[in-house]
């Protein structure tokens, strides 16, 4: 499955658009129990709100390995790749420090 981020707005800017957005492809990807790729062509701006919303959310709740494996990012600016990069990695820091 393919989810355009474009269809959440050219910029990626709010908390509040990062969990609308969030709600949309949990329901579309039946909770990410298919692959599926996030395709940013199109998308000029994404914030740490948004990533945070979206991608670290995704990571929080299913681990950053399964993560991994059910997700691939297409399109995307190496420096908005950072950014959603972060946001998954603080997630990922938060989850470790709660299980560990």
């Amino acid at each position: 499955m393919v989810i355009s981020m474009k269809d959440f707005g050219a910029s990626l800017g709010t908390r509040v658009a990062g969990r609308s957005a969030y709600d949309d492809i949990m329901t579309k990807s039946g909770q990410l129990t298919e692959p599926v790729v996030f395709d940013f062509s199109g998308v000029t701006t994404i914030t740490n709100s948004f990533a945070d919303e979206v991608f670290g959310r995704m990571v929080s709740e299913i681990g950053m390995v399964e993560m991994r494996s059910r997700t691939s990012f297409r399109g995307v600016d190496p420096f908005w790749a950072r950014i959603i990069r972060s946001a998954m990695d603080r997630r990922e820091s938060s989850r470790e420090t709660v299980t560990a």
